[in-house]
């Protein structure tokens, strides 16, 4: 297969279903062989409405080599192990997409008043520490290259808020990812390292939709100015830009996906 990332090789965390997945198949369509990272490669198959079948599978039904690794990423030691069985494998790196993580705790208890240190501790470790576990021990393989691209998935959440505050500690790591991201933009960009960020709005993937029993966040795309919320492949669209060189000269820069739903500065 031909097309603008053949013999790139690159990583994707949080890959095994929703928007990682998307992400990993289309860098797999633009000629890339794609290492998959995920603490269940076959969390898919727990929500309806996810492609059936593994996401390695998928790849490698394109042509290209996948290589999946089943990793918990918020333990530093694994993470970094994961990301070296992957460059041994492929024999370099070229990509690193961070998208594990989520709101994944009870959005019930999700007001700042409410949240419980735990639920604070394991969204930090979930959608912050795991970003910088994977930047950190990527970095070395991508500096070989003399050039590399890292986008970090973070959250129309990071600079918006819902009305009666839920969702306070996602919101507030995701934030802290994006300002984590400028920063790590400022120190590769001498490297030929780009790194940038993707926001998604609320994203219709299978976990989404059957959390919306409780969440309500599936019935809310009156609220967005294009008449619908998110699905993975407008993730999947913006990410082809920031890891081809119709991105050559962006750095440090986050790109909402929400339809303009929040209508602010990322």
């Amino acid at each position: 297969m031909s097309g603008a990332l053949a013999g790139k090789a690159a990583v994707v965390t949080g890959a095994g279903r929703g928007i990682g997945r998307a992400l990993a198949v289309r860098l797999a369509e633009l000629g890339a062989d794609v290492a998959v990272l995920d603490v269940d490669l076959d969390s898919g198959r727990h929500y309806a409405g996810e492609p059936e079948g593994r996401t390695t599978e998928q790849i490698e039904a394109l042509g290209r080599r996948a290589h999946g690794v089943e990793v918990d990423l918020t333990d530093e030691a694994a993470a970094h192990a994961a990301i070296a069985s992957s460059v041994d494998t492929f024999g370099g790196l070229d990509v690193l997409v961070n998208v594990a993580g989520g709101a994944i705790t009870p959005f019930g208890r999700s007001r700042p008043t409410a949240t419980p240190t735990e639920d604070i501790r394991t969204l930090i470790d979930v959608n912050l520490m795991t970003a910088i576990h994977c930047c950190q021990a990527a970095a070395p393989a991508l500096r070989e290259r003399g050039e590399g691209v890292i986008v970090n998935v973070t959250s129309t959440a990071a600079f918006s808020l819902f009305p009666d505050g839920s969702n306070s500690a996602y919101a507030m790591t995701k934030a802290a990812l994006a300002h984590w991201t400028r920063h790590l933009a400022a120190e590769l960009g001498p490297d030929g390292i780009r790194v940038n960020m993707l926001a998604p709005g609320i994203t219709l993937t299978g976990r989404v939709q059957a959390e919306s029993v409780d969440t309500g966040h599936a019935d809310r795309a009156a609220e967005v100015p294009l008449g619908r919320l998110g699905r993975p492949d407008d993730l999947a669209n913006a990410l082809e830009f920031l890891v081809t060189d119709l991105s050559s000269f962006v750095t440090g820069r986050c790109i909402p996906v929400d339809g303009g739903w929040i209508l602010a500065p990322c």
